[in-house]
């Protein structure tokens, strides 16, 4: 599972609580049931998270991280703009057909931790990681080399048409798995954004 979290002990109460949030709903879960699935205490649960809020949260930016880790290792050794832009796709892709569970969660809790507690270092893990990002898109922008866009209107450009057929292939409304189709959704991401094709 690609949970990006070094503590065992955190790391075994996020898998219990995406089991617990997968099957009874992020709302209707309890700490009582984290706490039954995980078999950790409700104390360490508290003492880690500090709430079923927390535990959301920590779950949504874990598997976020756990996404990034693989995307910026990969695109780190890229030697090309159409390569870089490909890996983007391969990287969502690849990642969303080996965790469909934490995919969907990531899904289903976007508005949840968005609207709780915790929004504000939600905010600050996505703005960091797309700092990351800039430097690869204006590297290749600047060599004229990627059609020159808004800034933020980038991953939409490239990942829009890879994240809404995942949408689809997780919610059961399309049977082939995007790892089928990764070639033509990472070609059709680079002819988005290239200047020249």
């Amino acid at each position: 599972m690609a949970i990006a979290e070094k503590n065992q002990r955190k790391r075994e109460i996020l898998e219990a609580a995406l089991i617990c949030f997968s099957e009874s709903g992020i709302e209707s879960t309890t700490i009582d049931m984290i706490r039954a699935q995980s078999g950790a205490s409700v104390g360490s649960i508290y003492h880690h998270f500090g709430s079923k809020e927390g535990v959301a949260a920590a779950l949504y930016i874990a598997a976020l991280e756990g996404h990034a880790e693989q995307q910026f290792a990969l695109l780190a050794q890229t030697q090309s703009a159409e390569e870089a832009i490909k890996i983007l796709v391969y990287t969502y892709v690849d990642w969303v057909t080996a965790n469909p569970q934490l995919a969907r969660y990531l899904q289903q809790a976007r508005g949840y931790v968005l609207n709780g507690p915790h929004a504000d270092m939600l905010k600050t893990r996505n703005s960091e990681r797309f700092e990351l990002l800039l430097p690869y898109i204006k590297r290749y922008r600047d060599d004229g080399v990627l059609s020159v866009f808004p800034k933020e209107l980038y991953p939409a450009l490239i990942l829009g048409a890879t994240k809404d057929y995942c949408r689809n292939w997780l919610a059961g409304r399309v049977k082939t798995a995007p790892s089928e189709h990764r070639e033509v959704l990472a070609t059709a991401a680079w002819r988005t954004v290239a200047t020249v094709v």
